[in-house]
């Protein structure tokens, strides 16, 4: 057996999540998947995945290999395919995708339509899901950061501003004259935010109205839908992205406060792979897609 076949279905075993999942894939039987994983565990010194409540999870070893060795198997596999007659088709395993559970509902979704691919998501924020490439555990990471190891591609899939909002059945009657009359009209009322650091909130008050936030915190969530639900049914206003709350702005449940996009800068997003791993015609299309809606 080769050791290029063991690292073909230690891949397939990875990105499935179970040994059943990825012998399927690889269209060999489960007993025959797990002799392959132990001979290449043999070889690498130690084992790759641990058993978990559905499935397998990958050691901190077998992370790394993943990372070492998928980008380059992805570009290897029709070459390998060719050699073994043509008879083993190439996995063709989901495009997995980390990001917020938000922009993947608003962004991710509409321009996966069409495409022929398999997709898996993973949600969590910036910093978690640029974590997750970098193990191996998502094969794009879209998020506005980027990841800071060398062997990363970042390409640029489009920028999202900000809206200052607050519930259409209580916001006030009257039109605000400037930006400091904003500020004096939000001090002491409800405000409701993703977390209890308010990061974006803080940044904001102080460059925009120039002073620390003075709003009542009333409700954090760490789901950006469930804060546009809350400002929605007249609990506080907050500073949201645009893709959040723009159906609601449309349907007049929350209003704009004032327009702070010189105020708050756009904040840019991309879509990072592991260097090599573009070389997936899957993984390829859905970056090719993203970058399109950009």
């Amino acid at each position: 057996m080769s050791s290029a076949e063991q690292l073909r279905t230690f891949v397939a075993v990875f990105r499935a999540g179970s040994v059943t999942n990825g012998a399927r894939a690889r269209l060999i039987s489960q007993p025959a998947a797990s002799q392959q994983l132990r001979a290449l565990e043999r070889a690498v010194g130690g084992p790759l995945f641990t058993r978990a409540a559905a499935g397998v999870e990958p050691t901190a070893r077998g992370r790394e290999l993943y990372a070492e060795v998928a980008p380059l198997l992805d570009r290897l596999e029709p070459v390998l395919a060719g050699l073994d007659g043509g008879h083993v088709e190439p996995v063709r395993a989901p495009v997995r995708i980390g990001t917020t559970a938000e922009h993947f509902s608003a962004r991710v979704l509409p321009a996966l339509a069409g495409l022929d691919v398999g997709v898996s998501a993973r949600f969590g924020d910036g910093e978690e899901v640029v974590r997750l490439l970098e193990q191996g555990e998502v094969d794009v990471a879209l998020a506005p950061t980027t990841p800071r190891r060398r062997q990363v591609t970042t390409v640029p899939v489009g920028q999202e501003g900000f809206v200052l909002v607050t519930g259409g059945a209580t916001a006030p009657r009257r039109r605000f004259r400037s930006l400091g009359a904003v500020g004096e009209w939000l001090v002491d009322r409800p405000w409701v935010a993703y977390s209890h650091e308010l990061p974006i909130t803080r940044r904001f008050w102080q460059q925009a109205f120039g002073r620390p936030f003075a709003g009542d915190l009333r409700l954090t969530a760490p789901d950006l839908r469930v804060v546009a639900g809350a400002v929605a049914a007249g609990m506080g206003s907050s500073l949201l992205p645009g893709f959040v709350v723009g159906d609601l702005l449309a349907a007049g449940t929350v209003v704009e406060l004032a327009d702070v996009r010189e105020v708050v800068v756009p904040q840019p997003w991309f879509a990072s792979t592991l260097s090599g791993a573009d070389g997936r015609p899957e993984v390829a299309a859905v970056v090719a897609a993203l970058s399109a809606r950009g």
